[in-house]
């Protein structure tokens, strides 16, 4: 068990407050359909917690966050073509004082909370001091805790005038834009209509985004109108519902598709894509920075705290069979990053299938058939990122038994397992945890997962990792404000990483994903989220 029982505490209560309401919602089906609906099945078991924070990792974001709420800063989500870019989002600028790299400034836009409250800078610092101020009465700990990796750099903040304000980092911090890309704003005044109580906020939410929240229930279905007074006029909404249900299956998802029941899907098996293609439903695809990988344990305890064994468990990997059983849905991983990315750079370790190499290495570490490596991994069935798990991890269990390494299994629920990266190696009592991992966000991604500062209970980084050639590299990227030399900084981080077979990389996702032929207008971007607005639904 974790330690962090805070967010299956907060889903229960979550719940309860949920069926005290059900008697009004009980025909909510009938209601979302009369109307333009497009119908989303998500591949986790419940909907991320609206607050502004969202859980269940990047799927969690990609559905409970840029759905409702709005960032000062958004992605593009606009080209299948290229690589997405940052953009403006409730802040129309920003900069950092060339002076002094810890302080920049946002500009805000006009923009409108679904509750006609103004979106400003009073806005703005409140929420910032809800999310930092643990003395704050707006102060949640658990809320807070999942928006860490995005608030953790931030020293203070302040207001300059009513559309500008100001934010402090601890140290200079190139990559505050990205941390603050999926941090949230909600409105204040809702939360005073609630009572002042998170809880009751999210299951009621207000924030300035696309949709609008319209109703709940509770691992059924989750219903969101179009905001028609959405301040990017580009964005708003070509259908009038947004209807999303937790469908963590991968066939019964593919079956309610199938069936009419449900207009798109994520997260294909990929035996199903074939079918589908033949029966005439839309198969869309593309590359983004995602590595499905083991975040693995640096501890004494854990036979991966020996650099042979991460290796040897590297190399017994067949990557090429992987991404023939995901039908080519997966790219086979040399690196963090992927290896056209402008942060790959020149890693020296090879990530090859060498059983021969990996038995070698493994013997130099005092193991052999007398003396195994057994290794307690925790996966999950399903989840954002997460591709097929199940198939995945047999193939690679079946690997390393080959070269004389025991793997046994603890399957968890995804949104379960996100909290558990809080917790640490130590408090799960494991060797690793298949959480799959961005290169798109370094805060949410290599950094919280490796920096030596975010060990348990600080951050994120599971495995307590420490490695003063990584922080070293991090530091530099971090200082680096030029795009140019930043990227050429953060290949070097790739290097550090990939030549200290710091996880057990396996593939980069695809992440193809299934729509009805009646939908028209899908763009799928190179990112982890995904603009679902620009899509119409025809009768």
């Amino acid at each position: 068990m974790t330690r962090n029982l805070l967010v299956p505490m907060f889903r229960a209560a979550r719940l309860a407050l949920a069926l005290l309401a059900a008697p009004a919602i009980l025909t909510l089906p009938q209601q979302a359909q009369a109307a333009s609906t497009l119908r989303i099945a998500i591949s986790l078991s419940d909907f991320p917690i609206l607050w502004g924070a969202p859980d269940a990792g990047f799927e969690g974001v990609r559905f409970g966050g840029y759905t409702v709420f709005d960032s000062l800063i958004q992605w593009d989500l606009s080209s299948a073509d290229k690589p997405s870019r940052l953009v403006p989002g409730l802040a129309e600028s920003w900069s950092v004082d060339p002076e002094k790299k810890t302080r920049w400034t946002f500009k805000l836009r006009e923009a409108t909370f679904h509750d006609g409250t103004p979106w400003n800078a009073d806005a703005a610092l409140w929420n910032l001091e809800s999310f930092t101020d643990t003395k704050s009465p707006l102060f949640n700990a658990t809320r807070a805790a999942t928006a860490r990796s995005r608030t953790i750099s931030i020293a203070s903040f302040g207001k300059i005038d009513d559309r500008t304000i100001f934010i402090e980092t601890k140290e200079p911090n190139s990559f505050l834009t990205y941390e603050l890309s999926t941090l949230f704003f909600v409105s204040p005044k809702q939360f005073d209509v609630v009572g002042r109580d998170w809880q009751k906020f999210a299951l009621a939410p207000v924030g300035t985004g696309p949709y609008k929240f319209a109703s709940l229930r509770q691992g059924q279905e989750l219903v969101m109108e179009a905001n028609k007074n959405y301040w990017d006029k580009s964005r708003i909404p070509k259908h009038d519902r947004l209807l999303l249900m937790p469908v963590p299956d991968a066939n019964t998802r593919v079956a309610a598709l199938r069936s009419g029941q449900i207009d798109m899907i994520d997260t294909l098996a990929s035996d199903s894509i074939a079918p589908l293609k033949a029966a005439g439903f839309k198969i869309t695809s593309n590359v983004y920075p995602h590595t499905w990988l083991w975040r693995i344990s640096f501890t004494e305890n854990s036979a991966f705290s020996d650099i042979r064994v991460r290796k040897a468990v590297n190399l017994a990997i067949n990557r090429e069979a992987i991404a023939e059983l995901l039908a080519d849905t997966g790219i086979p991983a040399k690196g963090f990053a992927p290896p056209d990315a402008p942060w790959f750079g020149k890693p020296k370790f090879e990530l090859k299938y060498d059983p021969a190499a990996a038995k070698k290495l493994l013997a130099e570490a005092g193991y052999g058939p007398a003396k195994p490596v057994n290794l307690k991994i925790i996966i999950a069935p399903s989840g954002g990122g997460q591709m097929v798990p199940i198939a995945m991890n047999e193939a690679i269990q079946e690997n390393l038994r080959e070269v004389g390494v025991n793997v046994t299994y603890d399957v968890r629920d995804f949104a379960a397992m996100i909290t558990m990266l809080r917790g640490g190696a130590k408090v799960a009592n494991a060797d690793g945890i298949n959480v799959a991992m961005t290169m798109q966000d370094p805060g949410s991604g290599i950094v919280s997962s490796y920096r030596s500062i975010f060990a348990p209970p600080a951050g994120g980084n599971w495995g307590f990792y420490n490695n003063p050639a990584f922080d070293d590299a991090w530091k530099a990227a971090m200082e680096e404000f030029d795009l140019v030399k930043q990227e050429a900084a953060m290949a070097k981080v790739n290097e550090v990483l990939t030549d200290d077979a710091a996880s057990i990389l396996v593939v980069h996702d695809t992440s193809p994903r299934a729509l009805s032929p009646k939908l028209k207008g899908f763009v799928q971007a190179r990112n982890w989220y995904q603009d679902f607005t620009r899509i119409e639904v025809a009768e």
